[in-house]
């Protein structure tokens, strides 16, 4: 865990700056995405097989288990429960994405980012945080990816396992199930900087070229 976090005890004085991180000399380009293009970039690092993906797949499985469970306990027929289910679901995706993307943000300026901003894609459904120019450690991006995972789950599971078990429960675990998998994108780009570990990574965001730009140590 530690060789991941690499990079997490750098202080903002400690970090290079945008013209060291393009020095060829000093630190290769490792990617260089546009922020239209995070979806594609991501999916082969979610398939990518690590210790990572498979504890993410088995959180997937568990919670999974737990609205099977939770729809035994219910008593409801299977043709009452999945409706249910589904509707926690669609709510959940409306009622969390924007507080998954501002729980980024938050996460942001909490490892010091002067700024940050959230756009939606409604097109595409989905959501997108940036800190525009910031220069973030690679333990850094860890901790801002893992952020909406580790703070979000915990209260949906909460809310979803705590009330005796009924339809509230099954919509309640509809929208932890829904947020466990809307984080995938989250833990593909945790997988991404593990993959890369073992020299120093650092990322920003280029808000001009509305692109993201990862480099590590050229040594």
């Amino acid at each position: 865990m530690k060789s991941m976090q690499e990079g997490s005890g750098i202080t903002s004085a400690q970090k290079p700056s945008i013209a060291q991180l393009h020095d060829p000399q000093l630190y290769e380009v490792i990617a260089d995405v546009g922020h239209d293009e995070v979806v594609r970039f991501i999916q082969p690092h979610l398939k990518r097989l690590s210790w990572i993906t498979a504890a993410y797949w088995c959180l997937n499985a568990a919670v999974l288990a737990g609205i099977v469970f939770r729809w035994l306990q219910s008593g409801l027929r299977i043709m009452d429960a999945f409706p249910i289910t589904c509707l926690g679901m669609v709510a959940g995706y409306l009622v969390l994405l924007p507080i998954h993307e501002h729980v980024h943000a938050v996460a942001y300026r909490m490892i010091g980012a002067a700024e940050t901003q959230v756009r939606y894609n409604l097109r595409r459904l989905t959501g997108f945080c940036e800190a525009p120019w910031a220069i973030v450690s690679g333990g850094e991006f860890v901790r801002v990816c893992l952020a909406p995972l580790a703070v979000l789950n915990p209260i949906l599971a909460i809310l979803a396992f705590w009330p005796s078990p009924g339809k509230l429960a099954l919509f309640l675990a509809g929208g932890l199930l829904l947020h466990t998998g809307a984080c995938s994108g989250d833990i593909a780009l945790v997988n991404f900087v593990w993959h890369h570990r073992g020299r120093a990574l650092f990322t920003y965001d280029d808000p001009e070229r509305k692109r993201g730009c990862f480099f590590r140590n050229a040594g």
